[in-house]
């Protein structure tokens, strides 16, 4: 009986051409050759792999609510220096106390801009304000993180079953997933940014 090279399909007597794959058949197949198993990778190689995983975890970081406010703040003010300031002069100016190089229809478009960046630093200071409950939100959750994390982690169990010679980066990974794996289901509101960050943070308490 005739048969595909590439699909291996069988077909009747008669039968010249593969319908599906378009190859002429053959009357026997030749056997497959076996595959060769993978090398397992040595520990320099492991090492560079959890190297190059660390690496990549870090990129996403996580940004607190406390430095989110931080920041917010900080541009309102800026917003509401620079804007103020430029208010007051280009109000002068078309008021004709100061004098400056513009023509009165240039003037009313900075008064315009400068009263953007007013509105934007009232903005601001409105967000920076509502991030004051997304502080004491996240501050409540790292406390009953870290109430959690004095009971379910232990350097004992986390380093249950890690060879005596694993490399130290191969080690901080295999380590710093198994307390992600731990956390991630109590606290299923911790996203991958801050679980990645508890993570290090533990590592290092437990183990530096």
């Amino acid at each position: 009986m005739p048969w595909c090279p590439i699909c291996r399909n069988e077909y009747i007597e008669g039968k010249t051409r593969c319908p599906d794959c378009d190859a002429d058949l053959v009357e026997e197949l030749s056997e497959e050759p076996e595959e060769t198993p993978a090398p397992d990778p040595t520990p320099e190689e492991l090492a560079d792999i959890a190297a190059r995983a660390a690496s990549a975890s870090r990129m996403n970081t996580h940004v607190s609510a406390r430095d989110r406010h931080s920041e917010t703040k900080s541009s309102a003010w800026t917003f509401l220096v620079v804007g103020g300031a430029g208010f007051l002069v280009i109000t002068l100016a078309l008021a004709g106390v100061l004098v400056l190089p513009f023509n009165a229809f240039s003037l009313a478009i900075m008064e315009g801009m400068f009263l953007i960046f007013l509105i934007v630093a009232g903005i601001s200071f409105k967000r920076a304000m509502k991030m004051l409950d997304d502080i004491a939100r996240e501050d409540d959750l790292e406390s009953r993180i870290r109430t959690w994390a004095a009971d379910h982690l232990t350097a004992e169990s986390l380093t249950a079953g890690i060879e005596e010679d694993t490399p130290e980066e191969m080690r901080y990974f295999i380590i710093s997933e198994a307390i992600r794996e731990r956390l991630m289901p109590a606290f299923p509101e911790v996203d991958d940014a801050y679980a990645e960050e508890l993570a290090e943070t533990f590592y290092n308490e437990l183990f530096q």
